[in-house]
């Protein structure tokens, strides 16, 4: 990962910060199709949906695997971003070294403020560099969970994220990050 975390990581683990990664995600109401194998000269028929609803989340993972996963209806902006931030310091602890994209509501003026004034270092990764993301894993892991099968309404795609979030295989972000 080429963010400043690389370089600092010995440093911010002697003093005892957390280095969390943070990323943003949203599941349709939708089919989310993906290449598969069928029977010759079969022609394979995928339901659709015409609903545009969605859930966003906001996930993070920890240097040490935890997790945390927060849903919303909500469109992601400055003020959804501050109160995750927010949550995940009340989750892990007030010294966490937090590694973000450079979504334009993870570089508002008003989150880097209640950051600083929160004791929150902000370190930002790449511009289009998702491969660089340690929850990038994560959000492939629910989209090949539900590749070819047709949710009609937002309180199925709830279902399969109640059951598949905690089954998720938390990325080593120490890998990203060195």
């Amino acid at each position: 990962m080429a963010c400043g975390v690389q370089k600092k990581w010995p440093a911010l683990k002697a003093e005892d910060y957390r280095i969390v990664a943070i990323d943003q995600h949203t599941q349709k109401v939708a089919t989310e199709q993906k290449p598969d194998w069928f029977p010759v000269n079969s022609r394979p028929r995928l339901p659709v949906s015409g609903v545009r609803e969605k859930m966003n989340m906001l996930g993070e993972v920890t240097d040490d695997g935890e997790r945390f996963v927060a849903l919303t209806p909500d469109r992601f902006n400055a003020k959804v971003a501050k109160y995750f931030l927010r949550a995940v310091q009340h989750e892990f602890g007030e010294k966490l070294a937090i590694v973000l994209d450079n979504a334009s509501y993870f570089i508002a003026k008003t989150l880097k403020k209640q950051a600083a004034a929160d004791g929150l270092l902000l370190e930002y990764l790449p511009s289009h560099s998702p491969e660089m993301n340690p929850l990038e894993n994560c959000w492939r892991q629910l989209r090949d969970g539900r590749a070819n099968r047709l949710f009609r309404t937002l309180d199925e795609v709830n279902e399969y994220l109640s059951t598949a979030l905690p089954t998720l295989n938390s990325p080593r972000i120490y890998e990203y990050l060195c």
